[in-house]
């Protein structure tokens, strides 16, 4: 284990202890009316910053609806299966917060989370038996044109394999439901609102590896033997796509704080989920026949992109445990809107399946961590 896991390992203790009892101390008002404040609908009124300043904690901590939108910029550690596993890599998200707080200091908060990154290979150029080639219809890189080496046009013009190795393919969506409620403001003006919650997160990996040879064999005549009227070309992509789905629940807290046009905010969550998990692996093949060895400026006479091509299919069950951690401060622009930006700190303990081809590392690694962290930007309403 890392020293950084170490150290979120014993933060996300200390906050749970610290949260806990006051997260279970409150009391749940279900008939609160979240309609029942007066919004007066002046979003974009000016700021009266010697108002705010008149103002205690609790009369400026805002209520009734609320809502944040934040772009996420979060590094993503490598599979255990990697050779660079001790690196990772950075992706963008999405994230949305949307809730409300009552008079009564009870409210709810709704939380999605869309990640589509990192997307990070290995690649190689690998430029094919014969660079043009008109004969090549329905080639898997489409219609074939005359290669950039020839043409210098590197990004439309090439008859050619990319090749890739996956390093670090993830993508990640989370949806939570919490109850909230707002505490008393202490001595300083910080206020705390506890949360406890339901959790659902899916968490997506991809692995490929791709390889290529030449040879001269005989696809035309099932079973026939090489021979050196006929070259051919294979590209065998192996991909395996696992899907981590877990559900389960949280409990929080929220801490915040004003100064002047400022509010510096702090959150954590800690959860446990069940992960049900599933891989499907593919094994593709392409292979291309030419009509002599070596196989320049001649036709090309068959092609077969299915050969060797298998589908296999497993699943699993692991328990997942973690936390997620954020700090943020947003700068109020106008009575109702904010400016904000933060950190952000995700770390899935264990429990997850991270992708693996056979021949190219443990496919059988089900119960690996991962951690995210980075950086958040964007706006929020009433916040």
């Amino acid at each position: 284990m890392t020293l950084l896991n170490l150290a979120w390992r014993f933060i996300a203790a200390v906050t749970v202890t610290v949260t806990g009892p006051a997260a279970m101390g409150q009391v749940f008002h279900p008939s609160a009316d979240p309609v029942n404040f007066d919004p007066d609908w002046q979003f974009f009124a000016p700021v009266d910053v010697e108002a705010l300043a008149e103002l205690s904690p609790r009369k400026r901590a805002p209520v009734g609806f609320f809502g944040t939108y934040d772009r996420t910029y979060l590094w993503t550690s490598r599979s255990e299966t990697e050779q660079s596993k001790a690196n990772g890599d950075f992706g963008w998200g999405n994230r949305y917060d949307l809730g409300y707080m009552t008079d009564d200091r009870s409210g709810w908060l709704v939380s999605f989370r869309m990640m589509t990154g990192p997307n990070m290979y290995n690649t190689t150029y690998q430029e094919r038996i014969d660079r043009f080639n008109e004969d090549d219809i329905g080639d898997p890189i489409e219609n074939p044109v005359q290669p950039f080496l020839d043409a210098n046009d590197p990004q439309f013009g090439t008859r050619a394999y990319l090749l890739g190795d996956s390093l670090n393919v993830f993508g990640l969506n989370n949806f939570e439901v919490n109850k909230t409620w707002r505490r008393e403001p202490y001595r300083m003006g910080g206020i705390i609102e506890p949360m406890i919650g339901f959790k659902y997160t899916t968490l997506k990996d991809f692995a490929m590896n791709q390889t290529y040879s030449r040879s001269t064999s005989d696809i035309t005549t099932p079973g026939g033997a090489p021979t050196t009227q006929t070259q051919q070309e294979t590209l065998i992509s192996h991909e395996t796509s696992i899907k981590n789905q877990m559900v389960g629940g949280q409990l929080g807290a929220r801490y915040f704080t004003n100064l002047r046009r400022w509010t510096l905010s702090g959150e954590f969550r800690g959860f446990a989920m069940a992960n049900f998990q599933n891989n499907d692996y593919y094994q593709r093949s392409y292979i291309t026949q030419y009509s002599g060895a070596p196989a320049l400026g001649v036709d090309t006479i068959a092609t077969d992109f299915s050969s060797g091509s298998q589908l296999t299919q497993s699943s699993n069950q692991e328990f997942v445990f973690g936390f997620e951690a954020r700090a943020e401060a947003a700068y109020q622009v106008t009575k109702a809107f904010s400016l904000r930006a933060g950190i952000d700190v995700i770390d899935f303990a264990q429990g997850i399946w991270r992708g693996a081809n056979p021949g190219f590392g443990e496919t059988g690694l089900q119960d690996q961590d991962v951690q995210l962290a980075g950086y958040t930007f964007g706006l929020s309403i009433n916040r």
